[in-house]
């Protein structure tokens, strides 16, 4: 500022100087060449303030950006938080549910171990009783066949009769024949 005020005073000093014989007066060639030189100096800070002020609205931006950008990650950051949060709860109930599911596989294949031996046990009963039946209905198709021959040979010999009670046995059969 200072410095602005001192070129500002040498600028107006300057062309009264020059007014009288600025040539042949070496004074008058020391104030052309300040006259320069703050002219120059001049141009320069302004340069220098236009460049400052340029690198102050980049780190402006930038600095705004960056929070934008830490903004935006805190954000995302939270929400994968609480995602991770909920794929450990999902974890630790499948685990449970795979545990459940597995004892529940574990009895059912008890179960079926179970229900396999009963099968076989019912399957190894129904064989002995099926070879029982079998034997029987063949005994009694050979017992058949020996009645048959016998019956063949004489048809009466096989018949009960009472000789006693023969005579009630003849007027039950008129009573029905005469109804």
């Amino acid at each position: 500022m200072k410095c602005a005020l001192a070129f500002a005073l040498l600028s107006v000093a300057a062309p009264v100087a020059s007014c009288s014989k600025a040539s042949a007066n070496p004074l008058g060639t020391v104030l052309k060449l300040m006259d320069e030189l703050a002219a120059k100096v001049t141009a320069d800070g302004e340069a220098a303030a236009k460049a400052y002020h340029e690198y102050f609205e980049w780190c402006d931006d930038t600095a705004k950006e960056l929070q934008f950008a830490v903004e935006t990650a805190t954000k995302q950051k939270d929400k994968l938080e609480a995602k991770i949060g909920e794929l450990t709860s999902n974890i630790e109930a499948s685990s449970s549910s795979i545990e459940e599911l597995a004892a529940s596989i574990a009895k059912a294949e008890e179960e079926l171990k179970n229900a396999t031996l009963i099968r076989e046990k019912e399957v190894a009963e129904f064989a002995a009783s099926e070879s029982e039946l079998m034997d029987a209905v063949d005994t009694l198709g050979r017992a058949v066949t020996v009645l048959e021959r016998e019956m063949a040979k004489s048809p009466t010999a096989l018949a009960q009769v009472d000789t006693k009670n023969m005579a009630g046995g003849v007027q039950a059969f008129s009573a029905v024949l005469d109804a």
